[in-house]
């Protein structure tokens, strides 16, 4: 991808990029739920058709039509990444948010996003979502800790390690996903912060790279975004598809490793992230039963166990060690919590 040519700000304060492939079903909904929001005409949304097959295209084209602040772009297919990046070229506004097109936005909340932007300097701005089903309504999914900032200060202002480090503290994890938060465009630009093409679970590495480089974040309360659940849809963990999740998930793991070995300077924070990083590729490894497929040659046994934290970890990190992945898959089971 060619960034050597941006479009220079328009004055625009956010830009809105919905990646699109196949959503015929949702997508209008969630267009519809992003103009419903007061102060949208002050933001640009950026539809990118990423060669889609059904009525797709058609239908981001008419939003495109009816709205001077809506653009439609249609390319070859070459995943969400792809889609991502291109979004990101085409992008004029202060700071880009980045909406998959199946999901919504809850437009009284929404407006709250947009005055902030209009304000902010911060590299990175967050916020917190909930869980709807496919007839919009929200539901119980289980996911809230995953869909919030808990342990943030709404009041601070702080750096992305911090905000890292302090969800850690607070309950374990920090929120991984790209449309929990609004990035500076020139921010992520200037760094080079673009997703990895041709990669599924493309957040789980993304998403540490922004905050980890942003020495000023924010966190804005709000309940803003809703993830829909849906049973087709490429995180559903169809069994045709777990071998692709399970090489993606050791691939994010393994580039993690690398970049918070190298780039995370304070032994500290460089510790607690690795902590964090062991406990999670234990997790990985039971869930996505790596043991079934050739990745799991490719899984840092010792590295795991020498970075894990706690007894309980410990235990099981030696044991990946000595025994390999298919004996501690096998013990501890599918889906067990680390």
């Amino acid at each position: 991808m060619d960034y050597s040519r941006l479009n220079t700000n328009k004055g625009v304060c956010l830009s809105v990029i919905v990646p699109v492939y196949n959503v015929g079903s949702y997508l209008g909904r969630c267009i519809d739920s992003l103009t419903a929001a007061e102060g949208i005409e002050k933001t640009e949304i950026i539809i990118v058709d990423d060669g889609s097959t059904d009525d797709s295209g058609s239908i981001a084209g008419s939003f495109a039509d009816r709205y001077d602040f809506i653009s439609c772009y249609h390319k070859e297919n070459e995943g969400l990444s792809d889609a991502r990046n291109y979004g990101l070229k085409k992008a004029s506004g202060s700071y880009v948010f980045f909406c998959d097109p199946d999901d919504m936005v809850i437009p009284d909340a929404f407006d709250a996003l947009i005055r902030t932007v209009s304000k902010s300097s911060a590299e990175v701005i967050m916020f917190d979502g909930l869980t709807v089903g496919e007839d919009d309504s929200v539901t119980d999914s289980g996911y809230d800790v995953l869909l919030g900032h808990s342990g943030l200060d709404k009041a601070a202002e702080m750096s992305g390690l911090r905000a890292m480090i302090s969800q850690i503290n607070d309950h374990g994890r920090f929120a991984v996903t790209a449309w929990l938060m609004a990035c500076r465009r020139d921010y992520l630009l200037n760094n080079g912060l673009l997703f990895e093409p041709g990669l599924i679970h493309e957040d789980e590495l993304w998403t540490p790279q922004v905050l980890a480089g942003a020495s000023k974040v924010s966190y804005l309360p709000e309940k803003i975004y809703c993830y829909r659940l849906r049973e087709n849809s490429i995180m559903s963990g169809a069994s045709e598809f777990q071998e692709k999740h399970a090489k993606a998930m050791v691939h994010v793991m393994n580039s993690l490793y690398d970049f918070y070995s190298g780039q995370i300077s304070d032994a500290d924070d460089r510790n607690s992230l690795l902590s964090h990083w062991s406990g999670k590729y234990l997790w990985i490894l039971s869930s996505y039963e790596v043991y079934r497929y050739d990745c799991r040659k490719d899984v840092p046994r010792r590295r795991i166990w020498a970075c894990s934290s706690g007894m309980k970890a410990k235990i099981k990190g030696m044991i990946l060690s000595l025994f390999g992945v298919k004996a501690f898959c096998r013990l501890f089971g599918s889906g067990q919590t680390v």
